[in-house]
């Protein structure tokens, strides 16, 4: 038995496991949300959401046991040989396929189809893409995913050519990818938000309009990956910014939903919001619009 897990228990506390962390209701101010106090398994750091506050286990145990000192609570952990572990948290990437930069050979550095499409060249460099002229991503717009540690782990194509009927071909495992993490992590641990969104194109557009802390989710679904990532960052605010179909079948308001019940579980839901573009997606947007529709 995890041995956080038993100290808390025999205090009284009603755990429910959500993966690295305990969720429960707060006990020691008689609280009756169950998911308001997070612990962690391996450390005992805790943080209750709704009175911001947080601490070590022993600050806990000497709440809930209401003692006058923290050398009792102390005291208390060591009776029960308690020892902090630490987790890692970075899922294992023995298994993961990269790929070789030589696929990536016989790439130009064309940008003009996004500069057609209203994205400035020098933000589209950034992202180390360019035209593949021979190949299975050949006469497309591609972009190399990146993992923490510079590897190659996916390549994603925009058929610039208008005569293919697939938009987008990924080469690569979309379940291991959080795009663009390698050129923004330290922007969103700086704004203390993230948008996520459906594609490099809303990435993009939001990017040109300055907004930098963006996660691409190539989809409607959010991956083990992502989440581990936003709960790595620990962000103040996530923002879920699907496409807008107002006009069809509402699946990325649906979307959006599904993703804030299940990062409910990890993040207070006062911190997640439903934020869709107020066009159908941002790249039908002005750089104007977007600002607007930030604040």
């Amino acid at each position: 038995m995890n041995k956080v897990y038993e100290i808390l228990s025999e205090l009284g506390y009603k755990l429910t496991d959500v993966g690295i962390e305990y969720r429960t209701s707060a006990l020691y101010r008689d609280g009756d949300n169950e998911t308001s106090l997070r612990v962690y398994k391996d450390t005992g750091k805790w943080y209750d959401f709704k009175e911001n506050r947080f601490g070590e286990l022993e600050d806990l145990v000497k709440l809930t046991l209401g003692t006058k000192t923290i050398e009792e609570a102390k005291y208390y952990l060591q009776n029960k040989d308690f020892k902090p572990s630490v987790l890692k948290y970075e899922p294992t990437l023995e298994n993961e396929k990269t790929f070789a930069p030589e696929e990536l050979a016989d790439m130009i550095q064309d940008h003009s189809y996004w500069k057609r499409r209203g994205v400035d060249p020098s933000t589209v460099s950034v992202f180390e893409g360019g035209v593949l002229l021979n190949g299975k991503m050949a006469k497309r717009y591609v972009f190399p995913i990146f993992n923490h540690k510079r590897k190659i782990v996916g390549i994603t194509g925009r058929d610039i050519t208008g005569n293919s009927k697939i938009k987008w071909k990924h080469l690569g495992e979309k379940v291991n990818w959080v795009y663009p993490a390698i050129h923004n992590f330290k922007i969103i641990k700086k704004e203390k938000s993230v948008y996520i969104v459906e594609s490099i194109g809303d990435m993009l557009s939001l990017w040109q309009a300055g907004v930098k802390n963006t996660i691409v989710t190539f989809g409607l679904t959010l991956s083990p990956k992502i989440v581990s990532f936003l709960i790595k960052m620990d962000p103040d605010k996530i923002y879920l910014s699907f496409n807008n179909d107002s006009h069809g079948n509402y699946a990325g308001n649906r979307a959006a939903k599904k993703a804030l019940n299940k990062l409910s579980v990890f993040f207070d839901p006062e911190d997640i919001e439903i934020k869709l573009p107020s066009k159908n997606d941002f790249g039908e947007m002005t750089k104007e619009e977007i600002l607007k529709w930030v604040k």
